[in-house]
């Protein structure tokens, strides 16, 4: 039991001398459509006690050139040094081509030590999101102007109909009225 405990002390130890890095993927966007600029933001953190060096985010397998244009920045970045603490950011803007439920896998990150040791960590995993097709878009997110229109044309004669019959009425009455007063 204390060989057992120590093992792990000594490994917990040799853990803490390297870097360690956490990345994470998000989209930036609150709904996901068909031709509409998708904006995925990546995010390094170092939280080992040295640099990680020689820094490659990689996601081209999880956006496919078939089914994504990237429209800004790059599904690859290398970054030269993350030092221990601190954090790097990337972004790439992205237009999907296909509307229905996309697996956003997550992004590969490949990093040295400072012995020179290859070290490989994934970002979060996103899941499937719907990608709205342009016709479901719409729908949800247009203002509707036309529906609009045909409601205030079909509820116009129901409240002007009433209004003018009692504007009719009213106004003979406050004639006859006035009348009534003169004489």
């Amino acid at each position: 039991m204390i060989v057992i405990a120590l093992i792990v002390l000594v490994a917990a130890a040799s853990a803490q001398e390297s870097p360690i890095l956490l990345a994470s993927k998000d989209f930036l966007n609150d709904v996901i459509a068909q031709d509409k600029h998708l904006t995925m933001h990546y995010v390094i953190h170092n939280i080992g006690s040295e640099a990680a060096t020689d820094v490659k985010l990689d996601d081209s397998h999880g956006f496919p050139a078939g089914e994504f244009d990237v429209i800004s920045g790059s599904l690859q970045a290398s970054f030269d040094q993350i030092p221990a603490g601190t954090n790097v950011s990337h972004a790439v803007v992205l237009l999907p081509k296909i509307s229905g439920a996309h697996n956003f896998i997550p992004a590969m990150v490949n990093y040295k030590n400072s012995n020179g040791e290859d070290l490989v960590t994934f970002s979060s995993f996103l899941d499937n999101n719907p990608i709205l097709s342009i016709a479901e878009y719409n729908r949800k997110h247009s203002p509707h102007l036309v529906d609009w229109l045909i409601f205030v044309g079909l509820c116009t004669p129901v409240l002007l109909i009433p209004f003018l019959t009692w504007h009719s009425s009213h106004s003979k009455y406050e004639a006859l009225a006035a009348k009534a007063k003169k004489s």
